[in-house]
Protein backbone atom coordinates (compact mmCIF):
# COMPACT_ATOMS: atom_id res chain seq x y z
CA UNK A 1 0.00 0.00 0.00
CA UNK A 2 3.03 2.36 0.00
CA UNK A 3 2.40 3.34 -3.62
CA UNK A 4 -1.43 4.52 -3.03
CA UNK A 5 -2.53 7.44 -4.71
CA UNK A 6 -5.62 9.12 -2.92
CA UNK A 7 -5.47 11.85 -5.55
CA UNK A 8 -6.98 9.51 -8.00
CA UNK A 9 -10.20 9.58 -6.71
CA UNK A 10 -9.66 13.73 -5.78
CA UNK A 11 -12.51 15.59 -7.96
CA UNK A 12 -11.38 17.98 -10.79
CA UNK A 13 -11.38 21.56 -9.71
CA UNK A 14 -13.66 22.58 -12.51
CA UNK A 15 -16.02 21.25 -15.68
CA UNK A 16 -17.47 22.86 -18.28
CA UNK A 17 -21.40 22.28 -19.38
CA UNK A 18 -23.88 24.24 -21.77
CA UNK A 19 -27.25 24.92 -20.56
CA UNK A 20 -30.37 24.12 -22.26
CA UNK A 21 -33.30 26.56 -23.16
CA UNK A 22 -36.15 27.25 -20.89
CA UNK A 23 -38.01 24.76 -22.73
CA UNK A 24 -36.50 21.79 -21.57
CA UNK A 25 -35.75 20.17 -24.39
CA UNK A 26 -32.34 19.15 -25.82
CA UNK A 27 -31.65 22.61 -27.53
CA UNK A 28 -28.65 24.44 -26.28
CA UNK A 29 -28.60 28.13 -25.34
CA UNK A 30 -26.60 29.81 -27.65
CA UNK A 31 -25.43 33.25 -28.68
CA UNK A 32 -23.86 34.61 -32.09
CA UNK A 33 -24.55 30.56 -33.55
CA UNK A 34 -22.46 29.11 -31.03
CA UNK A 35 -23.07 27.54 -27.91
CA UNK A 36 -23.23 29.31 -24.48
CA UNK A 37 -20.44 27.33 -21.81
CA UNK A 38 -20.28 28.14 -18.48
CA UNK A 39 -17.15 26.71 -16.33
CA UNK A 40 -17.86 25.69 -12.68
CA UNK A 41 -15.94 25.27 -9.77
CA UNK A 42 -16.46 22.19 -8.02
CA UNK A 43 -17.60 21.86 -4.32
CA UNK A 44 -14.10 20.26 -3.35
CA UNK A 45 -12.41 23.01 -5.00
CA UNK A 46 -11.13 26.15 -2.61
CA UNK A 47 -13.07 28.28 -4.19
CA UNK A 48 -16.36 26.03 -4.04
CA UNK A 49 -15.64 25.29 -0.71
CA UNK A 50 -15.35 28.95 -0.25
CA UNK A 51 -18.81 29.60 -1.81
CA UNK A 52 -20.54 26.71 0.37
CA UNK A 53 -18.86 28.13 3.75
CA UNK A 54 -20.34 32.09 3.18
CA UNK A 55 -23.80 30.52 1.67
CA UNK A 56 -23.88 28.48 5.05
CA UNK A 57 -22.63 31.21 7.34
CA UNK A 58 -25.52 33.98 5.64
CA UNK A 59 -28.49 30.86 6.06
CA UNK A 60 -27.05 30.47 9.75
CA UNK A 61 -26.82 33.88 10.69
CA UNK A 62 -30.87 34.50 9.39
CA UNK A 63 -31.78 31.74 11.11
CA UNK A 64 -30.30 32.46 14.66
CA UNK A 65 -32.35 36.23 14.14
CA UNK A 66 -35.43 35.02 13.79
CA UNK A 67 -35.03 32.35 16.35
CA UNK A 68 -34.49 35.30 18.67
CA UNK A 69 -37.27 37.32 17.04
CA UNK A 70 -35.62 39.41 15.03
CA UNK A 71 -37.55 39.31 11.50
CA UNK A 72 -36.35 41.05 8.69
CA UNK A 73 -38.73 41.83 6.44
CA UNK A 74 -36.20 41.58 3.71
CA UNK A 75 -34.97 37.98 4.42
CA UNK A 76 -36.39 36.36 1.31
CA UNK A 77 -34.68 39.17 -0.92
CA UNK A 78 -31.74 38.39 0.72
CA UNK A 79 -31.87 35.18 0.65
CA UNK A 80 -32.13 35.00 -3.16
CA UNK A 81 -29.60 37.58 -3.58
CA UNK A 82 -26.97 35.18 -1.22
CA UNK A 83 -28.16 31.99 -3.88
CA UNK A 84 -27.28 34.29 -6.76
CA UNK A 85 -24.37 35.43 -5.05
CA UNK A 86 -23.26 31.09 -4.34
CA UNK A 87 -23.61 30.63 -8.25
CA UNK A 88 -21.61 33.43 -9.27
CA UNK A 89 -18.81 32.32 -6.81
CA UNK A 90 -19.17 29.11 -8.59
CA UNK A 91 -18.87 30.17 -11.79
CA UNK A 92 -15.59 30.73 -13.06
CA UNK A 93 -16.26 32.05 -16.65
CA UNK A 94 -19.24 32.18 -18.77
CA UNK A 95 -17.93 32.10 -22.62
CA UNK A 96 -17.43 35.44 -24.07
CA UNK A 97 -20.21 35.07 -26.64
CA UNK A 98 -22.39 35.81 -23.42
CA UNK A 99 -21.32 38.59 -22.13
CA UNK A 100 -23.14 39.15 -19.06
CA UNK A 101 -21.48 39.04 -15.35
CA UNK A 102 -22.99 35.94 -13.59
CA UNK A 103 -24.24 38.09 -10.60
CA UNK A 104 -26.38 39.97 -13.33
CA UNK A 105 -27.16 36.25 -14.89
CA UNK A 106 -28.70 34.88 -11.46
CA UNK A 107 -29.98 37.55 -10.32
CA UNK A 108 -32.36 38.03 -12.86
CA UNK A 109 -35.56 35.95 -12.02
CA UNK A 110 -36.79 35.53 -16.04
CA UNK A 111 -33.39 33.26 -16.12
CA UNK A 112 -34.32 30.72 -13.01
CA UNK A 113 -34.07 27.59 -15.60
CA UNK A 114 -30.00 28.79 -15.69
CA UNK A 115 -29.34 28.63 -12.22
CA UNK A 116 -31.57 25.41 -11.72
CA UNK A 117 -29.15 23.90 -14.10
CA UNK A 118 -26.01 25.17 -12.44
CA UNK A 119 -27.23 23.97 -9.18
CA UNK A 120 -27.55 20.68 -10.88
CA UNK A 121 -23.82 20.71 -11.98
CA UNK A 122 -22.68 21.73 -8.68
CA UNK A 123 -24.53 18.92 -6.85
CA UNK A 124 -23.52 16.03 -8.87
CA UNK A 125 -20.27 14.80 -8.33
CA UNK A 126 -19.79 13.00 -11.41
CA UNK A 127 -19.73 15.99 -13.28
CA UNK A 128 -16.31 16.78 -11.50
CA UNK A 129 -14.83 13.10 -11.62
CA UNK A 130 -12.17 12.71 -13.41
CA UNK A 131 -11.85 10.52 -16.49
CA UNK A 132 -10.81 6.71 -15.86
CA UNK A 133 -7.85 5.66 -16.70
CA UNK A 134 -9.19 1.69 -16.71
CA UNK A 135 -9.21 0.22 -19.92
Amino acid sequence: MENFDLSQYELQDTTTFTPKNARGDDELLGADGKPVVFEIYSPGSPEGVKALHKAGRQAQMRMFRSMRGDFDPNDAVNADREAAEKLAAFTKSISPNFPVTPLALYTNPRLLYINRQVEEVIAKTASFSKASSAA
